[in-house]
């Protein structure tokens, strides 16, 4: 005998939910041999039956004896080996049924074709299914494929929209019986009325409820329960082990074989579910509610309180929807003014900031001292971020801190807009946690900012406080971060490479959440423009966009633009600064400048300056001038002001403007290294105006300020010396310094300054510049080869080495094939043969 994929195509044609070929096409040589021996296993609804009629229809068709379980006359054990017995549902048998079949299982020479369910495994139904499983694979049923639907339809002469299969697999995930069910609803006239085929889920989902009220209780409790919380939180019912009740929603086709289930059971079983039994198993598992899509809204204490505790425990890693479980909570019946602070919070970690601002205005309207005492940290940290950090340090002087948190918030503040904080720290005594050690480090740093010396340990501390706030992975909200002021400290400093570093662990660990990275994102950018590196500040500057969950605030906005006119400053003509500056100008209205601004601004102050903008940002230099003068003139904060000042005195050649903070400089030398080589280079920078060029002395005071992190300005100050200079040896070895200290294109990285940290170290160049692969490409990209001569040469695609070769080229600012050429000669230096490479002319 022999049956056919045509025989099944015919069959399957006038009867059964879908095609069958695909499923039996592996077992057809089994059925076809003079001894059919197959197992089909099988959910319910999957098919099983449907096929096992399909095939006792194909045998007599072809005179085979062939007799279904029920049909036998005889005790089974009576039953000839050469007819074909088919038996289904083999796990409903009895005992003694199980027993008869087991003796024809044993025996290789009878034909045995059974269907069963995977639950409930019985010992004897396992032992059957195993001995014909000897003989070939089972058959299971279950899942059914887009091909399949495919099938089915032309089998039917129907026809469906793509979008419709897709729906249908989608919200199935499969499921054979729903498939079949969803096929058969399907009405293309409401589908072309409403694309998300809200009709026939509906139809479908009174199916899924049908079969969840034929389950015995148990399972229906446990289905429950997995479509209301994770499938992992569901536990086995009484008496059943851990995968016994998965095998049984399985087996019932309400479940997947992993315990979860398809989107369209959750949603049905969601909105069937009684008010009362939704409200206890929120009770029970109150981390469901953070995966609540789909389910309504109920009001309940025991609800509210639970979304609350869930907007809780997400506030520090997913502040928005700790913020949709908080407004969830107050639909629930929660009082709105209690949570106020906690909306506020969260608003403000997502980066949200005008939601945020509007939960503090309500409470400020309606909610208790208490509550407006909580409020403050929030208020005082939205205040910083629109540039008004004398609003913040208000805040604080009206509602005095009450944690650690405020009370650094306020220390930070303070010095913020000049005002000095008591040295005595009042926080009450307690168990120290990395957040609390972490705000103590940084009001202790930042007062050893302002003090006469110790600047060293003041890095120290700051940092500390850092990474100590990146490991205890807190979201506060903060008046300006640990690890900002750390590296703004660094930048102060001359440690360039000790700001990267904070940067780079803060970005990476998450310091301060989902609002913070952007704001780390800038000063790396801003970080990469002072060590020579526009092409990572520009890639870092996108990052921070990209970051963004909402409108970037005012503080952050300052800083992109001081970014972009400090990158115009190094790298454009004078019509690109003037762009650059013409758009930055406009912030200025916008932000106070506070002392953690003070670096930025002193680019934009001789921006201004050389674009002969410089009484517009006039009232900035003087605020700036009085923050740090009401500090003591601390060198850590007050040199860069005086540089600044400098920097604008000779660009405006304005002695007048010079003089006053030259002596200023000069006043702090003896407690500051950076103010030393400032005053140092300022009196050099004289003389070359002057017409005086001693390029030993120019040489030294250019290396001097490249040691505290002002590598431009030392190329400048070495530029300027070899214009001025009538000797042509003396301006050769100026312009030589001045490129090497900064070169025009940005394609070096700077060497290590002296007393920086070894992390700075000189490698070389290329690989300072582009990762190992790019270099490898750049060598066969010098050599004149094709991207696909590249991609053969390397093992890649062309398409990947045109990547390469792009990012290669914004790396290095290369307008064109001919100057990335120059550009990548001049960085390998060996006009890039190398090891590995072909010496095969371009």
């Amino acid at each position: 005998m022999t049956i056919t994929s045509a025989a099944l195509d015919e069959r399957s044609a006038t009867g059964g939910p879908l095609t069958w070929e695909r499923q039996l096409r592996p077992a057809l040589d089994a059925i076809n041999h003079s001894t059919p021996r197959v197992a089909l296993v099988g959910t319910a609804g999957s098919g099983k039956s449907t096929g096992l009629r399909h095939l006792h229809d194909l045998f007599l068709e072809d005179s085979r004896e062939a007799l279904f379980c029920h049909d036998a006359a005889e005790a089974l054990g009576d039953v000839p080996p050469d007819h074909v017995l088919l038996v289904d549902d083999l796990h409903l048998l009895s005992e003694a049924q199980l027993m008869q079949l087991g003796e024809r299982a044993e025996d290789p020479t009878a034909a045995l074709i059974i269907a069963r369910r995977p639950w409930p495994a019985v010992p004897a139904v396992r032992d059957i299914a195993r001995r014909l499983e000897q003989h070939v694979p089972a058959v299971v049923l279950g899942h059914v494929s887009r091909s399949d639907v495919l099938d089915h339809l032309d089998a039917l002469e129907l026809t469906m929209a793509d979008d419709c299969v897709e729906h249908i697999l989608r919200v199935t995930l499969g499921m054979s019986w729903l498939v079949a069910a969803a096929v058969q609803h399907h009405d293309p006239r409401d589908c072309g009325f409403d694309g998300t085929h809200a009709e026939l889920d509906r139809s479908l989902a009174e199916l899924i409820v049908h079969r969840l009220d034929s389950a015995d209780d148990d399972l229906r409790r446990m289905v429950e329960q997995v479509c209301v919380t994770d499938a992992g939180q569901a536990g086995p019912p009484t008496g059943s082990s851990d995968d016994d009740w998965v095998l049984q929603g399985y087996a019932q086709g309400l479940l997947l074989r992993s315990g979860d289930t398809a989107p369209l059971v959750r949603m049905a079983v969601r909105e069937a579910l009684p008010t009362r039994r939704l409200i206890d198993l929120w009770t029970l598992f109150p981390e469901a509610l953070e995966h609540r899509e789909g389910l309504r809204a109920v009001r309940d204490a025991r609800v509210a309180d639970a979304l609350m505790a869930g907007g809780d425990r997400m506030l520090p890693t997913q502040p928005a929807l700790a913020g949709e479980l908080y407004d969830a909570s107050v639909q629930s019946g929660a009082d709105p003014h209690d949570l106020s602070a906690r909306r506020a919070h969260a608003a403000w970690s997502a980066g949200d900031l005008d939601h945020a601002s509007s939960f503090v205005d309500d409470a400020l309207r309606t909610a208790s001292a208490t509550a407006l005492s909580s409020m403050s940290t929030v208020s005082a940290a939205i205040w910083s971020a629109r540039g008004m950090m004398t609003r913040a340090h208000e805040v604080y002087r009206l509602a005095p801190p009450q944690d650690d948190t405020a009370r650094t918030n306020a220390a930070v503040a303070a010095i913020g807009v000049g005002d000095r904080v008591d040295e005595a720290d009042h926080a009450e005594p307690a168990l120290p946690s990395a957040a609390g050690v972490a705000m103590e480090l940084l009001r202790t740093g930042l007062r050893h900012t302002t003090a006469s010396d110790g600047e060293d340990e003041a890095l120290s501390t700051l940092v500390r406080s850092a990474e100590l706030y990146s490991s205890a992975q807190r979201t506060d909200a903060l008046v300006e971060l640990p690890a900002v002021v750390a590296a703004i400290a660094a930048l102060n400093l001359g440690r360039l490479a000790t700001a990267q570093t904070v940067l780079d662990d803060a970005v990476a660990r998450d310091h301060g959440g989902p609002w913070a990275r952007p704001r780390l994102l800038l000063w790396s950018a801003w970080v990469a423009v002072q060590r020579a590196q526009p092409a990572d500040a520009r890639e870092l500057l996108d990052r921070a966009l990209a970051a963004s969950a909402a409108q970037p605030t005012p503080r952050d906005v300052f800083l992109q633009h001081a970014v972009r006119v400090a990158i115009a400053r190094r790298y454009d003509d004078a019509s690109g600064l003037e762009a650059a500056w013409l758009e930055a100008r406009g912030v200025l209205l916008r932000v106070d400048v506070d002392l953690y601004l003070l670096h930025p601004l002193a680019e934009l102050i001789s921006a201004a300056a050389r674009v002969g903008d410089a009484t517009r940002i006039e009232a900035h230099v003087t605020r700036a001038l009085r923050i740090v003068e009401d500090l003591g003139d601390a060198p850590t904060w007050s040199a860069h002001v005086h540089w600044a000042g400098v920097q604008q005195g000779i660009l405006l050649n304005a002695p007048e403007r010079l003089a006053p903070h030259a002596k200023a400089l000069v006043a702090a030398s003896a407690r500051s290294r950076v103010a030393a080589r400032m005053a140092k280079a300022g009196r050099v920078w004289t003389d070359v105006l002057a017409g005086t060029v001693d390029a030993d002395a120019v040489v030294s005071a250019a290396e001097g300020l490249a040691e505290i992190g002002l590598i431009w300005d030392a190329a400048r100050l070495a530029g300027h010396g070899a214009a001025r200079s009538g000797d042509r040896r003396v301006s050769a070895q100026l312009l030589a310094c001045a490129r090497e200290l900064h070169p025009k294109d940005g394609t070096r990285r700077p060497a290590a300054a002296a007393g920086d940290d070894a992390e700075s170290a000189t490698q070389a160049p290329a690989e300072q510049v582009l990762s190992e692969r790019e270099i490898e490409v750049a060598r066969l990209v010098v050599q004149g080869k094709t991207y696909a001569e590249i991609g053969e040469s390397i093992f890649i695609s062309p398409r990947t080495a045109e990547h390469h070769i792009a990012h290669i080229r914004r790396r290095l600012g290369a307008g064109s094939r001919s100057e990335l050429l120059a550009r990548l000669r001049q960085l390998l230096g060996d006009g890039g043969v190398g090891a590995g490479s072909s010496d095969e002319p371009p």
